[in-house]
């Protein structure tokens, strides 16, 4: 599968940018054959002990551990190519490595740009607040609610991801210390391969972050930022992306702690210790994968997975009210049942925004780098008496590029308006997106 920010890395990133389009590091899936490298095939089942996943002409296949681990740990486990190329400005969102440059040989350096977007067109309908000085080492951010929102991220770091805080809004600043780092203790032995999930949520009191290894075994950790409490954290194979709603998280993956029912979205309950886990949302029996999470302001979640053969990701809206009967009935939501985000494009983030979703729309090219053009807002309302299924609403674009000169790296919620992390020449910033005038 190519649902990972791996396919955003050193290979594809120099033949990246198209003109008129924008280049988007925000973690990808893929089209054509099944994988590029073992890392493609991480949403795959469980081998039999002493095999491991590996990618063989241009297939999944199950092979020895002891030959199948360097594709995985020495391409695309290890933060040189996965991490730091990918899901930092190194390589992938800077003029570092002709990013943001689009490999125009500097001419970027005299077009016009805002000083908040750069070169990105803002769309009728919205309006730019303030904006903020964002490092480049961050791959993530979270947001506590208003009216004071403070900030989290996930940064990268010698042992991989690691929990940071990150101010208060607008008054954004890295803390100097990690809070704690995502990776179990098992699992920070230096040459360990691990495939850091590129999200991070937060349930109203506790952050998490996830990652995977070759063999498709992963964890996903729970910190509560303020008590400082010891990390938990719980077994979730495959885990990809992940929304959190008050003391719960929805993770979009294989499984979570002692259930295992394939790819799906499973509810982490964390109101008490020891933690339940509940499949939420059912997949259909044949996907390509799993896909993006997120969560509007009125509760109503949007999941995706990414379909066969083509890897195209997809998206359905369930209502709060459904999502919380799948829970504690322990009856999961059969996806394919809900209503359908017309998002008429492929995609590779979802994020919520106000009563609402965000999405960054676009395709890969050729040499399996995603190139987006534009990131659009779905609405979504409630079904009448909260019984009915919610409704989409049509497509209302937000940003588009004039040019690959500017480059969108993040997506995130503050509230109910939509932060962007955005580089150019420049730097590398957040901004904050509101709706209306």
């Amino acid at each position: 599968m190519r649902s990972d920010m791996k396919r955003m890395g050193t290979k594809g990133q120099r033949a990246a940018l198209l003109g008129g389009l924008l280049a988007v590091v925000l973690g990808g899936t893929g089209c054509g054959s099944e994988c590029v490298d073992a890392f493609d095939c991480r949403d795959k089942s469980t081998p039999p002990q002493g095999q491991s996943w590996a990618c063989v002409e241009e297939k999944c296949t199950q092979v020895d551990s002891n030959t199948g681990g360097d594709d995985a740990g020495t391409d695309a486990g290890t933060q040189t190519d996965a991490g730091t190329d990918a899901g930092t400005q190194t390589d992938a969102g800077t003029g570092t490595d002709g990013g943001t440059d689009g490999g125009t040989g500097g001419l970027c350096d005299t077009v016009p740009r805002d000083e908040k977007l750069g070169t990105l067109q803002l769309q009728p309908g919205f309006s730019v607040a303030e904006a903020a000085p964002l490092s480049t080492e961050v791959v993530a951010v979270v947001s506590t609610p208003g009216p004071a929102y403070s900030l989290f991220a996930l940064r990268t770091t010698a042992t991989g991801r690691d929990f940071f805080a990150l101010g208060t809004w607008p008054d954004v600043k890295l803390g100097e210390a990690a809070l704690d780092t995502v990776l179990a203790p098992e699992d920070r032995a230096a040459g360990t391969s691990t495939f850091p999930s590129y999200t991070l949520a937060y349930d109203g009191t506790r952050l998490l972050a996830g990652y995977t290894k070759s063999d498709g075994s992963g964890k996903v950790a729970v910190l509560d930022p303020v008590a400082r409490d010891a990390t938990t954290y719980v077994s979730a194979p495959s885990n990809f992306t992940a929304a959190g709603t008050t003391d719960t998280f929805f993770i979009n993956g294989g499984g979570l702690d002692t259930v295992s029912d394939g790819l799906g979205v499973y509810a982490l309950l964390t109101s008490t210790k020891p933690f339940t886990a509940v499949k939420a949302v059912s997949f259909p029996a044949q996907v390509g994968g799993s896909g993006f999470s997120a969560i509007a302001d009125n509760g109503i979640a949007v999941f995706g997975y990414s379909v066969p053969q083509t890897y195209v990701n997809v998206a359905h809206a369930v209502a709060a009210a459904k999502l919380a009967t799948a829970v504690s009935s322990r009856t999961p939501v059969v996806l394919t049942d809900e209503p359908e985000v017309d998002v008429d494009s492929n995609f590779n983030n979802a994020t919520g925004f106000g009563a609402g979703v965000a999405v960054a729309r676009g395709a890969f090219d050729a040499s399996f780098t995603f190139v987006v053009s534009d990131v659009s807002r779905f609405p979504l309302t409630p079904g009448l008496g909260g019984g009915q299924p919610p409704s989409v609403g049509a497509r209302e674009p937000v940003l588009t590029a004039s040019d690959a000169c500017t480059s969108v790296d993040l997506l995130s919620s503050l509230g109910s308006d939509l932060l962007v992390g955005v580089t150019d020449v420049n730097g590398r910033r957040l901004v904050r997106i509101r709706q209306g005038p």
